[in-house]
């Protein structure tokens, strides 16, 4: 089944859509979008926010888009279908002004089959009511249509919407045997004698194996077909090469071509045991993980094509080869990243199942729309080679609980019924699984102090655990939470462990036969955590909370200095703060030095790299979270501070450090404190050049610099980011251009005080300006703003044909780009 865009010709006001409301008149004006959109981006924040922290303080309200349908008159006696790839939330579909459907999970693809509601050779009235006007997320969710819209016209015998599933097994070096599963509608009132055929090509577009089989489709039928297909010496997917072929399906009636889908798919053979652990095509894989949500900083929840591309291919460079999730299902077009650069994939349920962790979250609607959206993830999912195990929840309370835990066989028995081709886990904090039996505990040893302790733990779970420091590692270490969760963990392939290191080592011989997978991992562990993946062959990899900034959940990567607090005694951060600041990468995809430290520990950078703490800070007492790896960031420039105090830190793979600062050595140490693959230097700020020299069994392997930027202003354009080197004009995808502050000689100037101004000339729209800075009252949707360590983007979509001038001013300099639209 064919898809083509229905993205152009929206328009998008705000309120409830209600009957008396457009009775009485007087609402917002409509504003045109052209999707995907985000409204939430595009409107003030509010610091009175009733999500506050949590959304970061962005203002949630109810919205309704329109559109008209033009169907020509051949589409008579047609098959009308619509999909939404992702509505956040509640969408409610009207067309004609009839209701065809909707879907209350905001993470969840939806179909809809429109036909009986539209008329051919008319315009026909499509409207979208979506009620997000309540706190629902624990991090920024966005709001309104924030991914494609796909219309599909199809003959009435046809493929059902992601009807087809391909698979492979007895893969070797031969030959691979190929199962396309057909699931075929005949929605006419006679027998229909059709032919099936299926065919596979390998990247080149060469025919590798092609097949068919003549079927008698019933009157009315619905019905799954299986051709099999055999492909020789089939070449492999892996991280390494990610290798992929194209398959077509085709219902053929004569000479006609009554419906058609194609795809692509990765031949890889997946095996789990406790000896091997997790084995891809044979060989064993440990997975660098990392954690991600949705959104894509300065645009907001808005997917495209490039945005996916751009993060996957990013986290891949920094050495990342595993993403999860976290926590809702994965869009279409980060899959098909994935699958382009190698990159695997654990695809997330929910981050709830029937206890809220927000007053209006996927808890109110998950007990009806459960099987729903699962079958909607797996038939997304099934056929991309990246996805290897889905997750059926994260820190899920109900796994503690000998009754509701039994959702979490029913989760795991639907996705294996539905794909028993890849694994099962679930993301379990053994934390919040043990809650109430910790409270109760608490309450008989110390009532007073219990009551209070009990409130504490149905709180908000990120403060709860942040607060709790070396108990909740304690904690999370005991047997008693382990056995409590036993049914739980035996539900799926894979147990998951959120911030459980301690129960790695344990788990060998208490549960023998179990694989273990680090879900979520705080990032100052990660060299304890990775070398627990490489010693214990059951525990197949590690998931950094987390590999990419993202906004809400404000301040949670931040650090306080001297008397600074978190807001109302939490650990969040108050407005202005709007990102969580936690990220291996910070918002706009630059990396922060903990990304350069994970590296370093995974083996796969040989260099040492320099780090600085703040000089503004020097010698205050810090605050900070269990996320926070180091408040240290790349800069050599802290212009007033000559002659103080600075700390200098260095992480190599290296035996011993020496640090000098223009060209005098200050001292040399040997790495390992505070961690592995890490010095750090107390010493006094000079402006000119830090270099650091690592040295490993005596013999240096490594050097890295940064220089004092001048005192003068420039701007440097990085080369334009694009998916093909142009964007396309009908507005389906987007571009990044990212800005330097510099000096004349091109040194970053990270400290610089410089508020740059943003114009476009010709057929593109800005869709969001700004940079990485976690805290400041600017919007995305404004056309100045202040750069952030030296740096700020700006994101370009086409609007027609031509050339896209975007002009960047700051004072009296300014730099100007070119984008060909086309």
């Amino acid at each position: 089944m064919q898809k083509v865009k229905f993205n152009h010709g929206w328009t998008v006001e705000e309120g409830d859509g209600a009957a008396f409301s457009a009775l009485l008149g007087g609402g917002a004006v409509p504003k045109p979008v052209t999707l995907p959109h985000d409204h939430l981006v595009e409107i003030p924040r509010n610091p009175s926010e009733p999500n506050g922290p949590g959304n970061g303080y962005f203002h949630e309200v109810d919205l309704v888009y329109k559109s008209v349908l033009k169907l020509d008159p051949e589409c008579a006696g047609k098959r009308v279908y619509m999909e939404f790839e992702g509505v956040y939330q509640n969408a409610f579909v009207y067309i004609n002004d009839a209701f065809a459907g909707k879907c209350a999970y905001g993470y969840s693809n939806f179909y809809l089959d429109i036909t009986r509601f539209v008329k051919a050779g008319q315009d026909n009235a499509v409207k979208v009511l979506v009620k997000n006007g309540v706190p629902s997320g624990r991090w920024y969710t966005g709001g309104g249509i924030y991914r494609d819209v796909n219309l599909m016209i199809c003959n009435p015998t046809h493929i059902d919407p992601d009807g087809v599933f391909v698979s492979a097994s007895d893969i070797t070096e031969e030959m691979a045997s190929v199962n396309v599963q057909i699931e075929v509608s005949n929605d006419v009132m006679e027998m229909k004698p059709v032919v099936l055929k299926a065919v596979m090509c390998d990247a080149d577009g060469r025919v590798v194996a092609e097949n068919c089989m003549p079927v008698n489709l019933n009157e009315g039928q619905k019905a799954s077909f299986r051709l099999p297909l055999y492909v020789k010496a089939p070449q492999l997917w892996d991280e390494n090469d990610p290798y992929l072929y194209t398959w077509k399906v085709e219902i053929l009636e004569g000479e006609q071509v009554l419906d058609t889908e194609c795809g692509t798919f990765g031949f890889r053979k997946l095996q789990l045991d406790p000896v091997h652990g997790l084995r891809v095509n044979g060989k064993t894989v440990k997975l660098r993980g990392g954690c991600i949500h949705h959104d894509n900083g300065v645009i907001g929840t808005k997917e495209f094509p490039f945005s996916a591309e751009y993060r996957v291919k990013k986290l891949k460079e920094t050495g990342f080869n595993a993403i999860r999730s976290s926590h809702y299902p994965m869009s279409r077009h980060l899959l098909e990243a994935c699958d382009k650069y190698g990159m695997y994939v654990m695809d997330e349920f929910a981050d709830v199942w029937t206890t809220s962790k927000v007053a209006y979250d996927y808890s109110m609607h998950m007990t009806e729309w459960w099987e729903h959206d699962i079958e909607n993830l797996v038939r997304k999912d099934r056929n991309h080679p990246s996805v290897i195990m889905y997750s059926i929840g994260n820190e899920i309370p109900e796994t503690g609980n000998a009754i509701d835990a039994a959702w979490g066989k029913k989760f795991a028995d639907k996705l294996r019924a539905l794909d028993p081709t890849r694994y099962t886990t679930n993301s379990l904090n053994l934390l919040l699984a043990g809650m109430s039996m910790l409270s109760k505990m608490a309450a008989q040893q110390a009532p007073a102090q219990g009551a209070q302790e009990g409130g504490q733990a149905t709180g908000e779970i990120n403060t709860m655990m942040s607060s709790m420091g070396d108990m909740m590692a304690q904690l999370m270490e005991s047997p008693m939470l382990a056995k409590l969760t036993e049914e739980a963990a035996g539900q799926v392939d894979i147990v998951g462990y959120n911030y459980a290191l301690g129960r790695y080592v344990p788990e060998g011989s208490e549960y023998p036969s179990r694989i273990l997978v680090g879900s979520e991992t705080n990032p100052p562990d990660l060299d304890k955590n990775w070398e627990a993946v490489e010693k214990l062959p059951y525990v197949i990899g590690d998931f950094d909370w987390t590999a990419w900034d993202y906004l809400g959940e404000t301040g949670i990567g931040a650090t306080g200095y001297g008397g600074q607090t978190g807001p109302m005694g939490m650990m969040y951060a108050a407005y202005p703060f709007k990102a969580a600041y936690c990220g291996d990468l910070n918002l706009i995809g630059d990396r922060r030095p903990a990304s350069f430290w994970r590296e370093i520990i995974w083996g796969l950078r040989k260099g040492p790299y320099i780090a600085v703490q703040p000089a503004a800070h020097y010698g205050e007492e810090k605050h900070q979270s269990q996320w926070v790896f180091s408040d240290a960031l790349r800069s050599w420039n802290f212009k007033g501070f000559e002659g103080k105090g600075v700390v200098v830190e260095v992480y190599a793979d290296a035996d011993e450090i020496e640090l000098l600062i223009n060209g005098k050595s200050v001292g040399r140490k040997a790495t390992g404190e505070p961690h592995r693959a890490m010095a750090v230097f107390d010493t006094v700020y000079e402006a000119g050049k830090v270099e650091a020299v690592a040295y490993k069994n005596g013999a240096e392997v490594g050097r890295d610099e940064i220089l004092t930027a001048g005192d003068e202003i420039c701007l440097q354009a990085d080369p334009v980011e694009s998916r093909c080197g142009f964007l396309p004009a009908d507005g389906s995808d987007i571009a990044f251009v990212n800005v330097s502050v510099t000096d004349a000689a091109g040194v970053l100037n990270p400290d610089a005080d410089v508020k740059i101004s943003v114009s476009v000339e010709g057929p593109g729209v800005l869709a969001g300006y700004g940079s990485a800075s976690p805290c400041n009252e600017e919007n995305y949707f404004d056309t100045e703003a202040a750069a952030y360590e030296g740096r700020i983007r700006a994101a370009i979509r086409a609007c027609g044909t031509g050339t896209i001038r975007v002009t960047f001013t700051a004072g009296e300099v300014s730099t100007t780009v070119e984008i060909e639209a086309k």
